[in-house]
């Protein structure tokens, strides 16, 4: 095996003795113990490097990890200083550069005063959220509470990550089970798989901490925020970058300085920098996926976001493979952009690596010129690891959305201006979109990509055609374990695939359970079955068949039946002040890789795996059309009444994530358009409706809906309103002009949304009128629902008044909320009670 592989290994594998350790086994305790009587190491310090090598000892057997040189680097990636042992790190430079990679990888051993001692082998993982705060959002005196998380595998289950209380304490012997679990999936990875080794460990350390809060008699304790996993492979892609800058780079020739090195002193410009951040970002995306009619949405649109996400995984491995990096180096990939730490030494090959992908994108032989590439990268010196690694996230950002204006950059004039035949594949059909083809293979367990020139075909093959073009061959696959095989959204994966991917890929289909009562419900609307199936292309229409996608216009039906109301929700959310929290989230000590990877990597987990959760209730299963949710954002179509509900549900699930932390929020903007309105013309508008919810407000954590912009609090009291009404119309049976009512009420209270004391009379007016709107109520449960409404709007108006900030919009929203989501019932009388509260007003 290759000095380098050997080396890489043991850096992604020199903790997994911290993991062995706390299980407290005696065979693995009796390992650990043979290098200290065999002499190879002390047994006074730093145990877990014994376990380290037990393990990796134990499964030699597997291709990868033959060399012994691989236990040798776990067993000696700590210093001996005891008497009789000789310091390995002030000789050996290959020691030497992993403990300099593991100093750097997260500083994690920052010491703090105010955490409770917890003995080693119960202490939980404390949440990477308890670590945030943005002074402008949270305040100066704002201290985040600190919360912990279970000891338990990695799934899509919210047991996995949510928060789990703030007790820093697991239950006794908490590792005995999971440690026996680990050993067993270990055992199952293919021995020439090198490949599987890193999703195993995202699995099972994903909730482990690195450090514990335990020092006998010390003052100051270890801060338990990273977890095993996020520190592991972070250690091995600084360690692979300073053993390339080592071989290849401005580290090459400098043994006795990088051997004389102290992570963290003073003299950190004692070496160059060894690596480099380097950014991709795909633009162009939003004007790829939407660019398609609307009665091809539901086929397409889909398709269209996971082959995005696709391209965006293939240029993320085409830089990997260009600069011969490892999955490690990919630090987060994810919303189109992608960060890969590389050595400085291997530069220069950016530009050219990006060419190609572009050369790819201008010469294909279908119109599909929208999506490009760009990269950036910044330099990241010994002494930006420690502190700074934060701010050259940012840094990396601000050179993207520079690049990301110079397209053509670097690029031949022919390439770009030099006239060309556009046609499509020649597989591609004569009807239908380029990338339907990928909606269907998403109902597939997983997907495999391989080396295109081992494909063994060449042909232009629709979609795939620019992947091959880049050298990849991307394939969906269900069952078997051949080739490079990656499932989806389930960790269960030992023996069976090469890893596993959590992406929302499911869309909602019909069963056969649900086709009947649709029919039934059409009918009883008396509608025609006819109106909700698609064209056959020949005249005809196609049978609603089972495992079908349920149609836009189906969608709709399913609010018209419930609601009334036969319209499409649009709900486009992401995380508000991202690149800032990355930037300046962290205290300035705790700027590290592995916090901001472990930061990242969470907000990821919570888009693309829990979403799933949140997607599969019944409540939403067969009403959502999620058509992307990944990295920090998400964008979906459904049954209007549903949609509301979702974006609800996201906030508060993401609000409980987030430990209740207010630098994290989201924002989102809410429509309802008719299934028919243009596809291109709802997400151009949901963007602008969420700018305006973001920056509409001083404090961003925003909803826009019916355009007007109200904080999360006020969506929640906006459906309180709501329920209200719809109860006096539903189950009162009051008539339903008494919203219409409460409509009236609302015209021109927007004024008093800044909080604009004065025209106490004008103001006091409406009090007395919405009250008067009320008057006819005859029924005593109806009088004191209407009593707690015009108690409400009393409250909201009397308060702008005196000058406080309040937005009284919310029960303009309420109002009209109500309004859509109880047309079908109850319409006599509405003309008459109208024509009164005219005659009223004036």
């Amino acid at each position: 095996m290759p000095e380098r592989n050997s080396f890489y290994l043991g850096a992604l594998l020199h903790d997994v003795g911290k993991f062995v350790e706390r299980g407290k086994l005696r065979f693995w305790s009796t390992s650990a113990r043979w290098y200290v009587e065999k002499k190879q190491t002390s047994g006074k310090s730093h145990a877990h490097k014994r376990y380290s090598a037990a393990f990796i000892k134990l499964f030699r057997d597997k291709e990868f990890l033959s060399d012994p040189k691989i236990e040798e680097l776990a067993l000696h990636h700590h210093p001996s200083f005891e008497t009789g042992f000789v310091d390995s790190n002030s000789k050996n430079i290959h020691y030497k550069l992993l403990q300099i990679a593991d100093i750097w990888a997260s500083k994690e051993r920052e010491k703090v005063t105010f955490l409770e001692r917890v003995y080693y082998t119960r202490a939980r993982l404390q949440s990477i959220f308890s670590d945030i705060r943005l002074t402008e959002k949270a305040g100066d005196d704002y201290k985040p509470g600190l919360e912990y998380h279970e000891l338990t595998p990695l799934s899509t289950l919210p047991e996995s990550l949510f928060p789990a209380g703030q007790s820093p304490r697991l239950p006794p012997q908490p590792y005995h089970s999971i440690v026996e679990e680990f050993k067993t999936s270990f055992g199952k990875i293919r021995t020439d798989r090198e490949d599987e080794l890193l999703p195993l460990l995202w699995k099972y350390f994903n909730a482990v901490p690195a450090q514990t809060p335990y020092r006998k008699q010390a003052e100051f304790l270890d801060r338990p925020d990273i977890n095993l996993f996020d520190h592991s492979r972070v250690t091995a892609a600084i360690a692979l970058c300073l053993y390339d800058e080592w071989m290849l780079g401005e580290w090459n020739g400098k043994d006795k300085t990088i051997l004389k090195y102290h992570p963290g002193s003073e003299k950190q410009d004692a070496l160059p920098a060894p690596c480099i951040l380097v950014g991709g970002s795909i633009s162009g995306i939003q004007k790829f996926i939407f660019n398609v009619p609307s009665k091809m949405a539901a086929k397409t649109l889909k398709a269209r976001s996971f082959y995005v996400q696709f391209f965006a995984d293939l240029c993320a491995q085409k830089v990997l493979d260009a600069l011969d990096l490892k999955q490690a180096n990919l630090l987060y990939n994810g919303g189109g952009r992608f960060y890969i730490l590389a050595p400085k030494s291997k530069e220069g090959q950016l530009d050219q690596c990006r060419n190609e992908i572009m050369q790819n994108l201008l010469r294909r032989e279908f119109i599909d010129d929208e999506l490009s590439i760009s990269l950036a990268c910044v330099d990241v010196a010994p002494g930006d690891f420690m502190e700074h690694f934060g701010e050259k996230w940012g840094e990396v950002n601000r050179k993207l959305d520079v690049a990301k204006m110079q397209k053509f950059r670097g690029l031949d004039y022919d390439d770009v201006f030099e006239p060309k035949e556009q046609r499509r594949a020649t597989e591609e059909p004569a009807k239908g979109d380029l990338y339907t083809e990928i909606t269907e293979s998403l109902k597939k367990e997983g997907y495999r990509i391989s080396d295109a020139s081992e494909s063994g075909t060449s042909k232009r093959d629709g979609w795939r055609s620019l992947f091959r073009s880049m050298g990849y061959e991307v394939d969906f696959t269900s069952g078997g374990a051949t080739g490079n095989t990656t499932v989806f959204n389930t960790t269960d994966f030992e023996g069976k695939y090469s890893g596993f991917r959590f992406a929302v890929k499911d869309l909602p289909r019909w069963r056969p359970e649900t086709i009947s009562r649709f029919r039934k419900e059409v009918e009883e609307r008396g509608r025609s079955i006819e109106e909700y199936q698609d064209d056959d292309g020949e005249g005809g229409k196609l049978e609603i068949k089972t495992d079908n996608i349920i149609t836009y216009s189906q969608l709709a039906f399913k609010s018209f039946y419930e609601t009334g109301t036969e319209k499409l929700g649009i709900l486009k959310m992401d995380v508000d002040d991202l690149g800032k929290i990355f930037a300046e989230g962290f205290p300035k000590d705790l700027r590290t890789p592995s916090r901001v990877m472990s930061l990242s990597r969470s907000l990821q987990w919570f888009f693309e795996g829990y979403m799933n959760t949140i997607l599969r209730d019944e409540e939403f299963r067969d009403y959502i059309y999620p058509i992307f949710s990944g990295g920090d954002d998400l964008f979906m179509v459904g049954a209007w009444h549903k949609v509301f509900d979702i974006a609800l549900k996201i906030r508060e699930e993401f609000q409980k994530f987030v430990c209740n932390n207010p630098s994290l929020t989201l924002s989102a903007s809410l429509l309802v358009v008719d299934e028919h309105y243009p596809v291109s013309r709802f997400a151009v508008l949901a963007e602008e409706r969420l700018h305006e919810a973001k920056y509409g407000r001083t404090n961003k954590n925003s909803i826009n809906v019916f355009g007007e912009i109200l904080n999360w609090q006020e969506f929640r009291d906006a459906e309180k309103i709501k329920e209200k009404l719809v109860r006096m119309v539903k189950e009162l049976d009051e008539p339903k002009a008494i919203i219409q009512k409460v409509l009236q009420g609302c015209r021109g209270l927007e004024t008093l949304s800044g909080g604009t004391p004065g025209k106490q009379q004008s103001y006091a007016i409406k009090v007395w009128q919405m009250a008067y709107f009320f008057r006819d109520l005859e029924r005593e449960h109806s009088k004191a629902v209407a009593d707690e409404i015009i108690a409400e709007y009393e409250k909201v108006v009397f308060d702008a008044m005196k000058g406080e900030t309040v937005n009284p919009m919310y029960i303009a929203v309420g109002a009209r909320w109500a309004e859509m989501a109880s047309r079908e019932k109850n319409e006599k009388n509405n003309a008459l009670i109208i024509e009164r509260s005219q005659s009223d007003a004036k």
